[in-house]
């Protein structure tokens, strides 16, 4: 059994679009006979179509993705799957840090964090019913 790992991808589309890449090369080549190469086809078609299918079922498309694929090759070169592994990734900032060397830009841009984060908290208030003058008291 052979196995075929790829890079990360910053998308699930790009890792299956890698994946295919590496398909058509080594196994849908001209080195290959033609009815080989059909029945490679159907098996890489069937693959590809279950991969799109589980990562659309749970919404990972847009997702950075890592693809392992195990297979094995006949004599004449036939490609067989026997699993695909799709390495879901997150990136998500871990915290933002702005550097800057104007301090008064700085300032600015605080006060409009500031701002929004209080019309967000004033907004979560009024659908809550909780009256912001009572809970500055309390």
């Amino acid at each position: 059994m052979q196995e075929q790992k790829f890079r990360i991808s910053p998308t699930c589309r790009g890792a299956i679009f890698r994946a295919k890449r590496w398909f058509y090369a080594t196994f849908y080549n001209k080195i290959i006979p033609q009815e080989v190469r059909e029945e490679n086809k159907k098996a890489w078609t069937e693959l590809a179509r279950r991969m799109v299918e589980e990562v659309n079922k749970y919404g990972y498309v847009e997702n950075p993705t890592r693809i392992s694929i195990k297979y094995e090759t006949g004599p004449n070169g036939e490609f067989k799957p026997i699993s695909a592994t799709l390495e879901i990734m997150s990136m998500t900032p871990i915290k933002t840090i702005v550097i800057s060397s104007r301090p008064e830009m700085l300032k600015e841009e605080d006060k409009e964090m500031l701002k929004k984060q209080f019309e967000e908290i004033l907004k979560k208030a009024k659908e809550l019913g909780v009256d912001i003058k009572e809970l500055i008291k309390s």
